[in-house]
């Protein structure tokens, strides 16, 4: 007997495997649903793009609308996770006019995935940047924990607004997947790290896909000194950023944060959970918060 659940996921993936016969036209792209901003806050976005084609949509189509969300949303600075070779190519080529970066890969594997951060950068100047990795050696590239099961890192860029000279730095990460005793280990490196670059006076944002929720150690580490957007946000969406393109119907999976150093403010904090053109962008939702520094 077929279940509801496993005939919505069929419909979804006979869907998907349409749409990867084609490629989807800029111009069939159309985007709702985003918030208004205020000129003096600014927009923070993070997204976990997911690295490879599969079955649910090819990397050139769901960047596609990827590309389409950050155009509408026009974030001051945004961090991907899971960003191979081939999406900072394509992001590159169609966002490079407006957008700088700043990347590194966690490691040397045939599909190497960067935790890379945006910025707009005629609105910005990169001051610093660099790449921590979550391991017991954090300057050693490609390093890890051994109870691990990847390399991990964390990508920061430190911003100096042109106009104003006022600055904030941006921080960007995906904890690993092998366990709670793994995540809460980086969580504590990334908070060493974090706690380095405070120093400078500076706001702080950290994105990023960690992997645990709300209940998890690695959670309660990251809020010792960080708070959480979503919960400090004059307007809050609540619900799960994880999916599965579309199949998980609980809202636990609420595993990708906006976390602000004391002292932001946040006016709105969105799941951005639209399906564009029949597809995903991935399969955890997008997320963005207006802060206040």
């Amino acid at each position: 007997m077929i279940t509801l659940n496993i005939l919505k996921r069929l419909v979804a993936l006979i869907a998907a495997l349409l749409m990867n016969t084609c490629l989807i036209s800029e111009e069939s792209i159309r985007v709702r649903c985003v918030p208004e901003k205020s000129e003096d806050s600014i927009r923070i976005i993070s997204q976990n793009v997911r690295y490879n084609d599969d079955a649910y949509g090819s990397v050139e189509n769901r960047s596609r609308l990827f590309v389409a969300l950050i155009r509408a949303y026009s974030p001051d600075s945004f961090g991907v996770q899971e960003a191979t070779p081939q999406w900072m190519e394509i992001l590159e080529r169609e966002l490079g006019e407006e957008y700088g970066f700043v990347s590194q890969m966690r490691d040397e594997s045939e599909v190497p995935e960067a935790s890379a951060v945006f910025y707009k950068k005629n609105k910005y100047e990169l001051l610093d940047s660099g790449t921590v990795w979550l391991s017991d050696t954090p300057e050693v590239p490609y390093s890890k924990l051994e109870i691990a099961g990847l390399a991990r890192i964390a990508t920061w860029a430190v911003l100096e607004n042109k106009a104003d000279g006022s600055r904030y730095t941006h921080i960007n990460t995906h904890l690993d997947n092998a366990g709670d005793e793994a995540r809460t280990k980086q969580a504590e490196i990334l908070n060493g790290k974090i706690d380095e670059l405070m120093r400078a006076g500076y706001p702080l944002v950290c994105t990023g896909d960690f992997n645990d929720t709300l209940k998890s150690d690695m959670y309660a580490e990251m809020t010792k000194k960080l708070y959480n957007a979503k919960e400090i946000a004059q307007k809050s969406d609540f619900g799960k950023t994880y999916h599965d393109y579309g199949n998980l119907f609980t809202s636990l999976y609420a595993i990708d944060f906006i976390f602000l150093s004391e002292g932001i403010g946040a006016d709105r904090y969105k799941v951005i959970d639209e399906q564009i053109c029949g597809m995903y962008v991935s399969d955890h939702y997008g997320i963005m918060a207006d802060v206040r520094m």
